[in-house]
């Protein structure tokens, strides 16, 4: 199986999912994880902003009222699979969209436009549309990341050229903080290429951005750029970049058809640090830590060291981060023996719950997990659950977002106010 490390088994029965170990991973950043209040949140007097107050709820459990529209995040008709999710990404208050002429950000209060930044060249005109992924926001929220795939016309005996264009953008004024241009390999329009990763995406997309490194990934190359000079130290063809953590890159390989492995290369050099052979379809599973199908199980494994943290019978299960404490492993096929949740706490190791339970309750559909609440469908009923105990918190929550933030929820591409 390539680097053995320390594996913790989860076993998925027909009739439950039972912790087959007593301890599993830590992930991500520490902080709480009782993360269960839904009270307003603390937000500026109407005496010092002149303004209503906006409503805010960390996190929210109820949506309602008109819905503000984000047309130019949609992807083209012709997508599907997980490629089909809106270019989108919330952070308090605005919607940051990778829309076909550039990056745009969206007040969701109202929908007024905060700004837009185009690209250096147009993108092209005609047919479907092209395919975008979701920009990246900082850890403080002050950058915006994107990337687009452009072709630069050229002129005489000069052919014409593919590249990838990244901006980063400052979030408060709409200002270029740096660009880039990289020369696109042959498969970068993803025509001759299949997708490596369990999302699905062969657009360009910004994975990681740390100090000295700008991660981009464009359908089954990765590029290590240089944010200063906007230049690439290294890439990696038939490579999926997942994760960017510690000096580390870590994602999946392709080594032949339906084969692969997960490899974790150094971030200044390109050079591996570690590999788990056999494991296909990568995916960021948290901050530090990436999932894959391997056999018939999926793992966890930490981005940094590669070591196996956690082993869930049966393939097709997508880890999530709360962006606070918890890590959140969901599947849901066509039998109930193929659905299941199971969360647990990133910092202290601990299993909190799982679904099925042997209690006969229904295991809903997941679609978003933020701040210790989880966003899903049982049927066509929209409804929230605890993040810590699984508990239902909201029977009836108006929407299922997939991206959230306090002051609401994204479902498609339309944003959906908070109301509770």
């Amino acid at each position: 199986m390539g680097r053995t490390g320390r594996m913790r088994r989860w076993a998925v029965a027909a009739a439950g999912v039972a912790l087959g170990a007593t301890a599993l991973v830590a992930c991500g950043d520490g902080g709480s994880s009782d993360a269960k209040s839904s009270g307003e949140s603390a937000e500026p007097s109407r005496a010092t902003t002149g303004k209503p107050i906006r409503p805010a709820f960390d996190p929210p459990v109820r949506f309602g009222g008109p819905a503000v529209e984000l047309p130019h995040a949609r992807q083209p008709s012709t997508t599907s699979g997980g490629a089909a999710r809106p270019a989108v990404t919330l952070a308090d208050g605005v919607a940051y969209v990778t829309a076909e002429e550039g990056l745009e950000a969206i007040d969701t209060e109202g929908g007024a436009p905060r700004w837009n930044v185009s690209t250096k060249y147009p993108a092209e005109k005609g047919g479907f549309g092209s395919n975008r992924a979701a920009p990246l926001v900082s850890a403080d929220g002050k950058t915006v990341y994107a990337a687009w795939n452009r072709e630069v016309k050229g002129a005489g005996t000069t052919p014409d050229r593919a590249v990838i264009e990244v901006l980063a953008v400052d979030t408060a004024s709409g200002r270029t903080a740096w660009s880039a241009e990289i020369a696109a390999a042959p498969s970068a329009t993803g025509l001759g290429a299949a997708p490596i990763g369990a999302d699905e995406i062969l657009a360009p997309q910004i994975v990681g951005v740390d100090a000295v490194t700008a991660l981009v990934t464009a359908a089954d190359t990765t590029y290590a750029v240089e944010p200063a000079a906007g230049t690439v130290r290294w890439k990696k063809s038939a490579f999926r970049a997942v994760a960017l953590a510690d000096g580390v890159v870590a994602g999946g390989e392709e080594t032949g058809y339906g084969e692969g492995r997960l490899l974790g290369l150094a971030a200044a050099t390109g050079e591996q640090r570690w590999t788990v052979a056999g494991a296909r379809q990568p995916a960021a599973a948290a901050p530090r830590l990436l999932s894959a199908t391997l056999t018939d199980k999926t793992l966890v494994v930490d981005a940094v060291s590669g070591e196996q943290r956690v082993a869930l019978d049966g393939r097709g299960w997508r880890c999530r981060y709360d962006a606070q404490s918890l890590v959140l492993c969901s599947r849901y096929g066509y039998g109930a023996a193929d659905r299941g949740i199971t969360v647990f706490d990133a910092a202290s190791v601990k299993k909190r719950w799982a679904l099925p339970d042997g209690s006969g309750r229904k295991v809903a559909k997941v679609d978003g997990f933020w701040h210790g609440a989880v966003y899903g469908e049982v049927g066509d009923e929209p409804i929230v659950l605890d993040g810590a105990t699984g508990q239902d918190r909201q029977t009836s929550a108006g929407a299922p977002p997939y991206e959230i933030d306090r002051y609401g929820g994204v479902v498609g591409s339309s944003f959906h106010r908070a109301a509770g």
